[in-house]
């Protein structure tokens, strides 16, 4: 039997209390469209835009444009993929809701990066537009190669919007990825991508253009590195995200742990979702 509508209007109070609640107690919350109905993120986004309170939602695609829209409009902040939402014209759109918002778009790239002879559906100069106009990108080597040359148009395309360009570096690294990070890239890596000096000396380098430029190396510490890479990196600029238990009293690591936590948070748009992972 169907649900009657008496109690299908019961549900719909639950979930909004339910989510109105979350967001009183939390800030930076990110929520995904198929967690609540439209109507219920729509009033979570414009209580939360009333109080100013950080509230973003995941795109899965679940959504039409409009609805999306409205929720750009109340103040939410939008994430996206060029999975979800694979056209530019539509990122037009949730951009400048967002602007108007006073809030960004944020897009994660997982396919080709755009190619000037027309193979991807999004083109280079459209989505260098976007970023000029203050989109932030979040893009990931985990299964595609990115080449600096092409990481480093970004940034500059980003640089000039004021937004954001995030690098999440997998595998070995090199100091070619100073290059976007001097033009004010994020780039994040953890400390398995530092095996042996040639990579340390890269990572410190990394560190220090980023931190130059106004931006950070945002270094995960998942297995642990020694106190003097750890100092390195630290003196150098970056950012160290532990993952690890936190290290007794008596450890010499512990004042870093604590200096890390308090003195160098990244801002809700230098990373995607979370930072206790590498996307």
């Amino acid at each position: 039997m169907s649900e009657h509508p008496i109690e299908k209007g019961i549900a719909g109070v639950i979930q909004i209390y339910e989510l109105l609640d979350r967001v009183r107690t939390r800030q930076d919350l990110v929520i995904r469209d198929d967690q609540f109905d439209p109507g219920v993120l729509l009033e979570a986004a414009q209580y939360a835009g009333r109080r100013r309170i950080g509230l973003s939602v995941l795109d899965t695609g679940r959504l039409g444009l409009v609805e999306l829209e409205a929720l750009a409009r109340s103040g939410a902040r939008i994430l996206t993929t060029d999975e979800a939402r694979p056209l530019a014209s539509d990122w037009e759109i949730l951009q400048e809701a967002c602007r108007r918002a006073g809030t960004h778009l944020g897009v994660f790239w997982n396919g080709p990066l755009p190619a000037a002879d027309g193979s991807t559906a999004v083109s280079p100069q459209a989505l260098e537009g976007l970023l000029e106009r203050g989109l932030d990108l979040h893009v990931s080597n985990r299964v595609r190669p990115r080449h600096p040359d092409a990481l480093a148009a970004l940034a500059a395309a980003a640089k000039k919007g004021r937004g954001f360009l995030v690098i999440y570096h997998v595998g070995l690294l090199t100091a070619e990825l100073a290059r976007p990070a001097s033009g004010r890239a994020w780039i994040h890596f953890a400390d398995a991508s530092i095996e042996d000096a040639e990579a340390a000396g890269a990572a410190v380098a990394i560190a220090r253009a980023a931190a130059a430029a106004g931006s950070r190396a945002a270094v995960h510490i998942e297995g642990g590195l020694t106190l003097e890479a750890l100092d390195a990196l630290w003196a150098a600029g970056a950012a160290l995200l532990f993952q690890t238990p936190p290290s007794d009293d008596q450890s010499l690591l512990r004042p870093l742990e604590r200096k890390a936590a308090r003195q160098r948070k990244l801002h809700a748009r230098a990373f995607w979702i979370s930072t206790a992972f590498l996307p």
